[in-house]
């Protein structure tokens, strides 16, 4: 015999208010985990976003400083180029002169070696044979074609500078003149440029040239002066105070 199954309705109930219950916690777990998993991909993406972002910033400022580095360089360059553009034109124009004053220069040395040579027919009558040598050998240097002007160029400055040291020394020369006496062997003496003297190989006798011929030294004080400069002039006595007539300057025209 059977007994008939009893169910107890509150129970049953229960249990599926439970079952829903637990279905509606899943589904909000679920659903605060897929927030959190497109909280965390969004802050990554963010996160992305802002190391691009400095990235580009540090780039674009990389690049400024660049730029104005280029800039600066550019500018340098472009200062660079005008000073070599002035050197070309200059270096340009001397090239120009340089050719005008080739085809001048000769003149201008034939002139200059002429007017030499006419100084020293007027100048005071020492070193005659030597310095009139000097310029004939100019002369020759100018007419040879295998010379070029620079060296000839350089060769009269030089002549003209001896001559310019002549005034500025004391010299003396063996020599032939009518000293006080006949023509014969004397040493001439000179005093720069201001006084010309000769004396007698026995030191007696002495004169000074006047521009015209030589005036005899008569007094003692002047013979022993004389001699006294031909030591100093020759090395064999120091340097001293001088005592010797001197011409009156040419009269200017």
């Amino acid at each position: 015999m059977r007994h008939p199954i009893k169910v107890c309705v509150p129970f049953i109930l229960l249990v599926a208010m439970a079952a829903g219950a637990a279905d509606e916690v899943g589904e909000a777990m679920d659903a605060s985990l897929a927030a959190q998993r497109a909280g965390r991909e969004s802050q990554a993406r963010v996160d992305k976003l802002a190391e691009e972002t400095r990235a580009l910033r540090e780039k674009r400022r990389t690049t400024e400083w660049r730029a104005l580095q280029l800039s600066g360089y550019a500018a340098k360059l472009e200062g660079e180029a005008a000073v070599e553009e002035k050197k070309r034109k200059d270096l340009e124009e001397q090239i120009a002169r340089i050719a005008t004053t080739g085809t001048d220069l000769m003149p201008l040395m034939q002139r200059m070696v002429a007017e030499l040579a006419a100084f020293v027919d007027q100048d005071l009558p020492f070193l005659r044979e030597a310095r009139h040598a000097r310029v004939q050998e100019l002369a020759t240097l100018l007419e040879d074609p295998r010379r070029g002007n620079a060296e000839k160029f350089r060769r009269v400055l030089e002549a003209y500078r001896t001559e310019v040291d002549y005034g500025h020394s004391l010299g003396a020369e063996d020599a032939q003149a009518e000293c006080n006496a006949p023509r014969g062997p004397v040493t001439m003496v000179r005093v720069g440029r201001v006084g010309l003297y000769c004396l007698s190989q026995d030191g007696q006798r002495g004169a000074a040239w006047d521009g015209q011929g030589w005036k005899p030294l008569e007094d003692s004080a002047g013979l022993d002066s004389l001699r006294h400069a031909k030591a100093v002039a020759r090395a064999e006595e120091p340097p001293q105070l001088l005592q010797l007539p001197v011409r009156a300057p040419a009269k200017l025209p």
